[in-house]
């Protein structure tokens, strides 16, 4: 029996925000691929790192275990952003995914 719009919803747009991520991670790692490979590999490795949880997300969102690795995941990531000292609209663009699905999270394991 398929999960309700009411429980799925919050799952696709914390996977979707994810998979925004590693998008946006692939693609910085290709633009440091020919200079930098410590950086590409970082990058890489980062965004491939969000698949498996937003897999699970998407499929699975009731599964309790891909909330509190979301949780988790996005706080590093909060983390690590906020450690290159990001300001202006960098330092929205960089915070606003990890943030925003720290606070799904969070609102769906406080409700069920």
């Amino acid at each position: 029996m398929e999960p309700s719009p009411s429980r799925t919803a919050p799952a696709r747009i914390a996977a979707a925000l994810g998979a925004g991520g590693v998008v946006v991670h692939l693609a910085l790692a290709g633009s440091h691929s020919g200079h930098a490979p410590v950086a590409f590999a970082g990058l890489a490795v980062l965004a491939l790192v969000c698949v498996p949880c937003g897999l699970k997300l998407w499929h699975r969102p009731d599964d309790r275990g891909a909330w509190l690795s979301l949780l988790a995941l996005s706080a590093i990531m909060m983390l690590l952003h906020l450690g290159l000292r990001p300001q202006g609209a960098m330092l929205v663009a960089t915070v606003a995914v990890p943030a925003g699905q720290v606070l799904i999270g969070a609102l769906v394991l406080a409700r069920r």
